[in-house]
């Protein structure tokens, strides 16, 4: 464990060094968190289905403007679900300080994440900045704890790629869920 030294009664003790005690539990409440949001995003992506797969199977005519405007809701929303289960599954994977560079690129990803879903969901918006804000806290102490510098750069660029995957997979999802749809 990493450690400090301090003076007690004229003498040097070592004692457990304070970022290092904290980090454990803020990547507990951090799954915690993404637990939360991952729950909010399930039931509104049931129930913007439900109404998308409720519209699409009574109406022939599928050129409705709305229409495409709610799958593309949806289609925000699944993205947001695939992001943040991926982000958990990261966080829950983290068994040693090492680790916790894979936190880096989330970060941005879940502020991508959170700039997406607004509008739509804003209900989530205050747990994506306390998850956002407890995983920069993790990534700034174990920095310190282990003399590390992020390239915030190349951790951006790791984001993007990954949101661009994941819309990958909201948009076969949303092609097999309505398959006539003209895209």
């Amino acid at each position: 464990m990493v450690s400090s030294s301090v003076f007690v009664n004229d003498s040097v003790q070592v004692l457990p060094n304070p970022y290092a005690l904290t980090i454990k539990p803020r990547l507990e409440y951090s799954i915690y968190v993404a637990g939360i949001i991952l729950e909010k995003l399930e039931s509104a992506r049931i129930e913007i289905h439900n109404r998308n797969h409720q519209f699409y199977s009574q109406n022939d005519s599928l050129e409705n403007t709305d229409f495409a405007k709610q799958t593309e809701i949806e289609s925000s929303v699944i993205v947001a679900l695939e992001a943040i289960k991926s982000i958990r599954n990261i966080l829950l994977s983290i068994s040693q300080i090492s680790g916790i560079e894979q936190i880096s690129p989330l970060i941005s990803l879940i502020r991508m994440v959170n700039s997406n879903v607004y509008g739509i969901m804003p209900s989530t918006r205050h747990d994506l900045v306390e998850l956002s804000t407890s995983l920069g806290s993790i990534v700034m102490d174990s920095g310190s704890l282990l003399e590390s510098k992020f390239d915030f750069k190349q951790t951006n660029l790791e984001s993007k790629q990954i949101l661009a995957e994941l819309n990958l997979i909201a948009e076969s999802k949303i092609r097999k869920s309505y398959p006539n749809l003209n895209f």
